[in-house]
């Protein structure tokens, strides 16, 4: 027998950047039947009633870049020592708090990724839909690796890297990563700061090796996204045609014209730069860095990202939001991707770009555009009910604003059902 919920709210906000005022919409099974104003889509009368009041309905949220290691500690010597099994208990209550924030899909780079979608996917415990990508494509002594232990420990027990150099290499990790089911592929084109032998501008792949992992992807239709934090590596991952770059804070116009013409999404990280994180590791120099607005070289850092950033959104380049979470303690699951949003917005993106930035541009840069990312007939109801207008005040989209999540079929929090009327959680 089909389950039919009814959803009124206030307004609705779709995920393409469209508002519906005094919305209705109607789930049947985890599947969105309708969506409307109120008073033009026929009720069933034997609907469950979900009475948002003057609240919003939007879409799930969808975080394209986290870590789900279950690494406890942000030391990076720690993330390999560490337990395994001990890591793989801590990745489930990373996803839980994804979840509590309102994440209903991510693009994971972790070993746990791969289980924990298998978990999701096979009933066993709920959570978001997960596009895993397995452990990422790190060089040796990389970004991707921890340089004071031996690399067959790295290979063995990294939470989200795998170490490989040059293109045979290469190769046969993209085969051994679709052997293990990763829905892409993630490479680490330059360094990410962590010592002073991984600078962020410094390239760690060639042209010739990301080639071959985009042309060896390609043959299993699997996309990759590419960590590059430099202007020369960022050129070189778009021209072999990475489908999403991560990070890329050092752009130019020609960059932001391949990714305009060729639909490769940005998915920038705002909040960890523009967080505290140069506070613990202090930003690389870069040519020009001088002439940004700031009285110390993190000031001018962080202002020379903010201007990257706007440029990018400025050209059309698609943006989609990633909070990069690897540790709890860093940076925060489920809390930096409300952060991310929150960042954007702060920077100069108007809140409605933001929202979608966070629901149907992340689905079209996991390739689930398809299932999720807007309120439209077809698709899945993953969708938030926010006690507030996060058109009005982005900042009302918070944990303690969130007053009904779900994903599809599986509820997660319902403080609008009376109880008595409220159906067995599925």
């Amino acid at each position: 027998m089909s389950k039919i919920t009814v959803v009124q709210a206030g307004r609705l906000l779709d995920g393409t950047g469209q508002v519906i005022d005094d919305a209705t919409m109607i789930v049947r099974d985890g599947t969105i039947e309708a969506v409307g104003p109120r008073g033009t889509i026929v009720i069933p009368a034997d609907a469950e009633q979900v009475d948002a009041g003057d609240m919003t309905v939007m879409p799930g949220l969808i975080d394209c870049h986290t870590h789900l290691g279950g690494a406890s500690s942000p030391n990076y010597t720690t993330w390999v020592v560490e337990d395994d099994l001990r890591q793989a208990i801590l990745s489930g209550q990373q996803m839980r708090a994804l979840m509590e924030h309102g994440v209903t899909t991510i693009r994971d780079i972790s070993r746990n990724g791969l289980r924990l979608k298998w978990a999701v996917n096979n009933g066993h415990m709920h959570g978001p839909r997960i596009v895993a990508c397995g452990p990422g494509l790190s060089r040796t002594g990389g970004h991707g690796d921890a340089h004071n232990l031996p690399c067959d420990m790295i290979q063995r027990s990294h939470p989200w890297a795998m170490l490989a150099d040059g293109p045979e290499e290469l190769r046969k990790s993209v085969r051994l990563l679709n052997r293990m089911g990763a829905d892409a592929v993630k490479i680490w084109a330059t360094g990410g700061g962590m010592w002073d032998k991984e600078l962020e501008t410094d390239q760690h792949y060639d042209f010739e090796e990301l080639c071959m992992v985009v042309r060896e992807a390609a043959m299993v239709k699997i996309p990759v996204l590419a960590h590059a934090e430099s202007l020369a590596a960022a050129k070189d991952c778009l021209r072999a045609g990475v489908a999403t770059l991560e990070h890329g804070e050092e752009l130019d116009d020609e960059c932001r014209r391949m990714m305009v013409e060729n639909g490769v999404i940005h998915v920038p990280t705002l909040q960890l730069f523009l967080g505290p994180w140069f506070d613990e590791y202090p930003p690389p120099p870069r040519e020009g860095l001088e002439n940004y607005r700031g009285e110390t070289m993190v000031e001018k850092e962080k202002n020379r990202v903010a201007d990257n950033f706007t440029a990018s959104r400025l050209a059309g380049v698609t943006i989609a939001v990633g909070s990069d979470s690897f540790s709890s303690i860093d940076v925060p699951y489920g809390a930096s991707t409300l952060s991310e949003i929150h960042t954007m917005v702060e920077t100069g993106m108007p809140e409605s770009d933001a929202i979608v930035a966070a629901t149907l541009n992340g689905a079209k840069a996991l390739r689930v555009d398809h299932l999720t990312g807007s309120l439209e007939p077809g698709k899945a109801a993953d969708f938030l009910v926010v006690d507030g207008d996060p058109l009005d005040d982005i900042r009302s989209l918070a944990q303690d604003r969130l007053r009904y999540v779900r994903r599809g079929e599986q509820l997660w929090l319902d403080e609008l059902t009376p109880p008595a009327h409220r159906s067995p959680a599925r």
